[in-house]
């Protein structure tokens, strides 16, 4: 098991698919699972998943084709394209064919257990099958999905952006900048580039997003489950205000 320290100070584990094809694990906890994919259609055309639990898959870049059953042999199917999403259900047998050279993928597993809200596992989800909303300091947002066990959702960051810091009370978070380049600051104030594969946040650790550059920049959100209001902002007078 990965500690959460470890995984915001080291590499991600990297391990072999193939001749160039990869799996990347980025975060492994009871709470929250994190892992990338790069496939490349020359070396893996085809792809299997069988999980024990549910998990969204994500289509970071490119486009597949995705065949499931079931355990009452009922199969389903779908083309999943660029910043689509869908559940595949826990106990599933899930065939995924490559549609272009290269398919990257990232695949999420909140806390180990059913997701009873899960109603149709095959169901695409993207920024265009869900109603935007504006939160904090015009950031639009897209909730891709949201239960029980945390979130998962798109946020358009507009340009010249800078949020104060702030910390999640309880909650562990997971960035991953989908076009652009985001910064990630500190409560040292310093200033530094989210990497390619995404950043895991830690409960109650400084954090605020910018986007110095003059386009708007897509981040794929994911959040783990919490009791209460938990974004507290890190103010410079005595006391904190909580979200």
């Amino acid at each position: 098991m990965v500690n959460l320290s470890d995984q915001n100070t080291l590499d991600p584990i990297n391990y072999s698919l193939g001749e160039s094809s990869k799996r990347l694990i980025i975060h492994q906890q009871d709470d929250l699972f994190i892992a990338h994919e790069h496939l490349f259609q020359n070396d893996t055309p085809t792809r299997f998943y069988h999980h024990q639990a549910d998990t969204f898959l994500f289509l970071i870049r490119g486009e597949l084709y995705l065949q499931q059953s079931a355990q009452q042999n009922c199969e389903q199917e779908t083309v999943l394209k660029q910043h689509q999403g869908v559940w595949l259900a826990a106990q599933t047998v899930n065939s995924v064919t490559l549609l272009t050279p290269t398919v990257e993928l990232c695949l999420i597993r909140l806390i180990n257990k059913g997701q009873t809200e899960l109603s149709d596992s095959l169901k695409k989800i993207s920024s265009g099958t869900v109603d935007s909303t504006l939160g904090r300091s015009q950031i639009k947002t897209w909730p891709l999905w949201d239960g029980e066990a945390g979130q998962i959702a798109l946020e358009l960051y507009p340009p010249q952006f800078k949020e104060t810091l702030y910390y999640q009370k309880s909650a562990t978070q997971y960035l991953l900048p989908l076009n652009g380049k985001a910064f990630i600051s500190n409560n040292k104030r310093e200033s530094k580039a989210c990497p390619i594969y995404g950043k895991v946040i830690a409960s109650k650790e400084p954090r605020a997003i910018l986007n110095p550059s003059a386009e708007s920049i897509t981040i794929l959100s994911v959040m783990t489950t919490q009791n209460t209001k938990g974004r507290i902002l890190l103010l410079t007078k005595p006391n904190s205000e909580a979200l």
